[in-house]
């Protein structure tokens, strides 16, 4: 995956004066991954990549998710991209 850039979401924002950034995390979850959400966030919904982007609030979330597919969902990650978990 070499040469793939960072991928994150930004956007001015007028009234405030400033540039929002957001960066873009992908993992992977088993099926059955119980969601947990924290106080900023009251409900999910999990979609395809396709309502997705007919969903998507800002229009730079687009290529944000042709990227996520392309390179995440349709092909394994390079190992180099693996965070190891824990050793208890």
């Amino acid at each position: 995956m070499k040469g793939l850039p960072n991928q994150f979401e930004q956007f001015y924002s007028p009234i405030g004066d400033y540039i929002y950034m957001a960066p873009v995390f992908v993992g992977y979850v088993p099926e059955d991954q119980t969601v947990r959400l924290n106080h900023e966030h009251r409900e999910y919904q999990w979609m395809t990549f396709y309502d997705a982007k007919h969903n998507a609030a800002l229009p730079g979330i687009d290529d944000i998710l042709d990227f996520v597919e392309k390179h995440f969902a349709k092909k394994t990650p390079s190992k180099w991209l693996r965070i190891p978990k824990e050793i208890e």
